[in-house]
């Protein structure tokens, strides 16, 4: 079962109707006039992605491109909804894709997997429990993590 929050008027999705979001985002990318630009390429892709008729522009990030298991995207649907992508994610990947010279080169060490980026995350919080600092300075350390490649 995923453990992921859910709004409380609303349940997890099985797995067809998960299928059927994500299908519904993909088909949102595809068919709205989105226009995404490439903020930077290394050390991981980050897009923004502005539709010109709702007047809205998000962040994209790509951690772990071309693997989509950690993108972020700044939008409410993707904060949410839990589905772990939005139309802006699927368009960034997929203009990604058509735009080669856009993709960061193949990383030196292996991707990691969110599981141990996580695990890693709370390793520093534990370690970093300072007293005498501001909590926003321990969680950026340790957030940074999701920037690194962690061992």
């Amino acid at each position: 079962m995923d453990r992921r929050r859910w709004p409380p008027s609303r349940s997890p999705p099985d797995a067809q109707e998960r299928a059927e979001e994500v299908s519904e985002r993909r088909s949102r990318a595809l068919e709205e006039p989105l226009d995404l630009r490439l903020v930077q390429r290394e050390p991981y892709p980050l897009l923004e992605v502005r539709n010109p008729l709702h007047r809205t522009t998000y962040l994209v990030m790509l951690p772990t491109y071309p693997v989509r298991e950690i993108a972020l995207c700044t939008c409410a649907d993707f904060s949410r909804r839990g589905l772990g992508t939005c139309k802006h994610i699927e368009a960034a990947v997929r203009w990604i894709a058509h735009h080669a010279e856009a993709a960061p080169p193949a990383p030196t060490k292996p991707v990691l997997r969110p599981a141990a980026v996580w695990k890693e995350i709370d390793r520093r919080l534990e370690r970093e429990n300072r007293g005498h600092e501001p909590a926003s300075l321990r969680w950026r350390r340790a957030g940074a993590a999701l920037f690194e490649r962690v061992p």
